[in-house]
C-alpha cells in the first residue's frame, strides 16, 4: 500500500496505486485509489470501507526491515 508513497517521493513523481478487494461481510467489489501523499478514494459510490493507515514507529523496529517487523 505504500507503494505510490514512497516510490512517488523518490522518483519525484505523481504515482497512483488501485487496489481491487472485496468486502469480508458481504463479498461486494471495493476499488480505492491510494496517491502519492496516502490519500485514499472509494471509486464505487455504494461502497463507504471503513479506511485506515498504521502509524509505525520506525525508531522502535527490531528488524532490519518493516515487512519483517510484521
Amino acid at each position: 500500500m505504500a507503494t505510490p508513497f514512497v516510490q512517488g517521493r523518490l522518483r519525484q513523481e505523481t504515482l497512483t496505486v488501485t487496489v481491487h478487494t472485496e468486502c469480508a461481510c458481504c463479498g461486494r467489489a471495493i476499488e480505492l485509489e491510494i496517491d502519492r501523499e496516502m490519500r485514499c478514494r472509494v471509486l464505487a459510490d455504494a461502497c463507504r470501507p471503513l479506511l485506515t493507515v498504521p502509524l509505525v514507529d520506525v525508531g522502535r523496529l527490531k528488524a532490519p526491515n518493516i515487512i519483517d517487523d510484521f
